[in-house]
């Protein structure tokens, strides 16, 4: 008996190092990770423990980790690869989780962003009025992470 509680507990102390970490600090180290490769990498690290099952919007800050890291990448083959596996494995979170405006967000940024000619923009509109219309009932945290993107979103396209 003794030794299933040395066991679960040696088991606890290793899987507390390995978790994933909170959306606040995923949510600051995004908004670094689109100019500087050293913070697209630790956006990777602080979401390569989460569990798509169990929290599936720290997740989804993983696959962004790599989406970003192709702006950093040189060769067009490689970045190709890596921009389909991980919009598949994106749309694939958003297929099993709707309604997490969060991601929907994420796709919608990726989707504004991405080159027309790679075709991966066919969830603009229906992402873009599910977020307008859910944004005002969900936290403050996730209000003042989305509302102030797309306001300067909005303020890039009147301006041109």
């Amino acid at each position: 008996m003794r030794i299933y509680f040395v066991i679960i507990f040696l088991f606890s102390i290793l899987s507390s190092n390995a978790q994933c970490s909170d959306l606040t600090k995923l949510r600051e180290t995004y908004i670094l990770s689109q100019n500087e490769i050293k913070s697209c990498k630790e956006l990777h690290n602080l979401s390569k423990n989460c569990n798509p099952k169990l929290e599936p919007v720290e997740f989804s800050y993983n696959i962004i980790s790599h989406l970003m890291e192709c702006n950093f990448i040189l060769n067009p083959f490689i970045k190709y690869k890596i921009f389909k596996e991980s919009t598949k494995q994106l749309d694939s979170i958003i297929c099993l989780n709707p309604n997490y405006i969060e991601i929907r967000f994420l796709r919608y940024l990726v989707q504004l962003n991405s080159p027309t000619f790679l075709g991966y923009n066919t969830n603009l509109d229906n992402d873009y009025k599910l977020i307008i219309s859910s944004v005002y009932s969900q936290n403050e945290d996730l209000k003042n992470f989305i509302l102030p993107i797309l306001n300067n979103l909005d303020n890039a396209r009147t301006s041109n």
